[in-house]
């Protein structure tokens, strides 16, 4: 028997079986580990599978839903996520984490130009219409600056799409008042 090496894997398995399965008669069917499920498990399993689809399709959808965005919407919490990470990572070292703008910022540099504005309800930014706004991001802001003034204000047209250049102006106006928001709104419609 020992030199049958049928015999010996079956022993082996045997072995095995009882250790996993605490030596009972538990398991007619002789499924190990992970496998050994009944009829109830097996509807656990699909479903959780079919849950997992769902989420990730609704999860994709809302990220193709904000890459074709065509203005900004605060009340959207995937475009102003995009926003948030798109702000911290291009715009947060001159306008500061809180959106709080650099000290000093109503006073002129010796050079000209002032140093970055606030993007809060308490900076300039509530006073534009959101194209305005777009467009400063995209353009940089000197075309939008008077004559003879120096604006240091970068362009970002070949570093953002439009889609997160939409999101940073939701993230800025999520942290705004909802009268301030309703008067830049307002800004819109004109």
């Amino acid at each position: 028997m020992a030199s049958d090496p049928y015999k010996r894997r079956l022993a082996r398995l045997e072995a095995r079986r009882e250790v996993l399965h605490g030596g009972g008669g538990d398991n007619p069917d002789g499924r190990l580990g992970p496998f050994r499920m009944g009829r109830g498990g097996g509807f656990l399993l699909v479903g959780a599978i079919i849950a997992a689809i769902v989420t990730i399709g609704s999860i994709a959808w809302d990220k193709q839903a904000v890459k074709l965005a065509t203005g900004p919407n605060p009340e959207d919490a995937h475009q102003v996520q995009l926003g948030r990470s798109v702000y911290f990572a291009h715009c947060a070292y001159c306008h500061g984490d809180s959106l709080e703008g650099k000290a000093d910022w109503q006073l002129t540099y010796a050079r000209g130009g002032r140093p970055p504005t606030p993007l809060d309800a308490e900076g300039g930014a509530s006073l534009r219409s959101d194209q305005a706004l777009f467009d400063i991001v995209k353009q940089g802001g000197q075309p939008f600056s008077p004559s003879g003034y120096r604006n240091d204000m970068p362009a970002f047209a070949q570093k953002l799409s439009d889609a997160e250049i939409w999101a940073v102006i939701a993230y800025m106006q999520k942290s705004w008042p909802v009268d301030i928001l309703a008067e830049q709104k307002a800004l819109n419609r004109r």
